[in-house]
């Protein structure tokens, strides 16, 4: 379906320049993320998560002519198309790990930050580590994404930022998309984050604290997207079992 960038600008606040951007780029040829797809940003959270993070990162203070210069769009591109590889069963995780490796090779930024996700993402089973990761390990399966943060020139105060602000964005898309696959998720005894939070009840309202905590973290620099979130939480009550 469609997604145009005044419902990006009018409904989550998405700068007008960084929606059309997203919005009228062309599917990258060869890229798994996108296979089968007829628009670079559909309705899957997965797609609108990019235009809405990027806004994100424009509001911190990241030039947009860094944020939407062909060789990083190109360079997220290729993470995205490695993640979804692994979702896929098409590549392993650590071989994942060792090609973002090669793409970022001669173009790191932050060599600490970087040096901390990669020690972060080669454990065994997501843990928190810093400013890295959730309790509820579910909640850190998109942090591969997070490397694109090393092909920007971030201050200490915007990387802090960035990362405060990812999971904020991400966890919320996480929980809703478990919210609604809970069902089928316990079913078929797949991961997910309202299970791991107590299951049943307890879980949902578990995840109902996590997203209003997220909401009121995102309300501070986008007011727009976090009335979003409290909006889509009102469709999610009667999943409650």
């Amino acid at each position: 379906m469609y997604v145009s960038f005044k419902y990006l600008h009018d409904d989550m606040g998405v700068d007008e320049k960084i929606g059309r951007f997203f919005v009228d780029r062309k599917i990258p040829s060869d890229n798994i993320f996108w296979k089968k797809r007829l628009l670079y940003i559909g309705r899957g959270n997965g797609f609108i998560s990019i235009p809405v993070y990027y806004d994100l990162l424009f509001r911190i203070g990241v030039p947009q002519e860094l944020l939407l210069a062909e060789q990083h769009v190109q360079l997220m591109e290729k993470i995205m198309h490695y993640a979804i590889s692994v979702e896929h069963l098409v590549i392993g995780f650590k071989e994942q790990l060792s090609e973002i490796s090669a793409l970022l090779r001669g173009r790191i930024k932050n060599e600490k930050f970087y040096s901390e996700l990669l020690a972060y993402l080669h454990q065994p089973v997501l843990k928190p580590a810093g400013d890295l990761g959730m309790q509820i390990p579910s909640l850190n399966r998109a942090d591969v994404f997070l490397f694109i943060l090393c092909d920007l020139p971030l201050t200490d105060e915007q990387m802090h930022k960035a990362i405060k602000y990812w999971y904020a964005l991400h966890t919320s898309y996480l929980l809703m998309d478990d919210m609604y696959d809970y069902k089928s998720d316990k079913d078929a005894k797949e991961e997910n984050a309202v299970i791991e939070l107590g299951d049943g009840e307890l879980g949902f309202e578990k995840a109902f604290g996590l997203l209003k905590g997220n909401t009121e973290t995102l309300r501070i620099i986008n007011p727009s997207l976090a009335s979003f979130f409290e909006e889509s939480m009102t469709r999610l009550y009667d999943l409650i079992p």
